[in-house]
Order: structure tokens, then C-alpha cells, then sequence
């Protein structure tokens, strides 16, 4: 599967009712700093972005990133991902937390409140994630 090849990255980009609330709606900048950590560590990394919102996630992200929205191949590719960005959704913890094969975990610090700097959810901090 797609999701198990070391040269793939998966993205976990939540759009819709998020694009309308800026506490929870992750900016282009934490996206791109995402891929660039990743790319550091993997120049051939290539990106598949996984989303409830196909075309905000178009306009976010660059145009050689494919995108899927098919939510059970979807999870299963966050499931068996060796390296994943992950927006702050709940869709996304699970697989992230049963993938053994992960080698990094790229995720938002502060979870739900990012873009406010204050840490909303402490249950959502897991120490595997890599937080920017």
C-alpha cells in the first residue's frame, strides 16, 4: 500500500468547519515548516494529503502533493505511514498512535489552540509527536 512505502509522507489536513473557527484552522506556515522538517530527513519524501476538504487543502498545500478523500483509505494510510503530519483532529490520533512503523510524527503545538499559544487539551500531548 501506498501509505507503507518509506519515501511517502502523509499529510492529515482537516478543513471544513475548521476553516472557520482560526483557533482550530492550521495556517499555510505550519505546513509548510512540516514538510520542510520532513524533507530534511527524507529529501525524497513525496506528500499525500488525506482530507475531509479536498479543495481548501488544494490551495494550502503545493501542487505536487496528491490528495485522497476516501476516509477508510484514508485512516489506513495514516495507519501505516512511516513519516505523518498531522493537523489537530481527532481522526488522526488513532492510527498515529497504532502505527509502529511511524518514524516521525509531525504535529501542531498546543493541539487545538495553535494559533493562540496556549495548550487547551493536555491530553492530547503524546510524547512520540515531533510538535511545531
Amino acid at each position: 500500500p501506498l501509505g507503507m512505502s518509506a519515501d511517502i509522507c502523509v499529510i492529515g489536513f482537516r478543513g471544513g468547519e475548521y476553516t472557520s473557527v482560526p483557533d482550530l484552522f492550521l495556517p499555510r506556515d505550519y505546513w509548510e515548516k512540516a514538510m520542510e522538517l520532513v524533507r530534511k530527513e527524507r529529501p525524497d519524501i513525496r506528500f499525500v494529503a488525506v482530507t475531509d476538504d479536498p479543495q481548501t487543502a488544494a490551495t494550502f498545500l503545493p501542487a505536487e502533493v496528491q490528495i485522497t478523500h476516501e476516509v477508510g483509505e484514508d485512516w489506513r494510510l495514516v495507519r501505516y505511514a512511516k513519516y505523518l503530519i498531522i493537523a489537530n483532529s481527532s481522526f488522526y490520533i488513532l492510527p498515529a498512535l497504532l502505527n509502529q512503523e511511524v518514524r516521525k510524527v509531525i504535529a501542531p503545538r498546543y493541539w487545538a489552540r495553535r494559533n493562540t499559544g496556549v495548550w487547551s487539551t493536555n491530553q492530547n500531548y503524546y510524547r512520540q509527536f515531533t510538535y511545531i
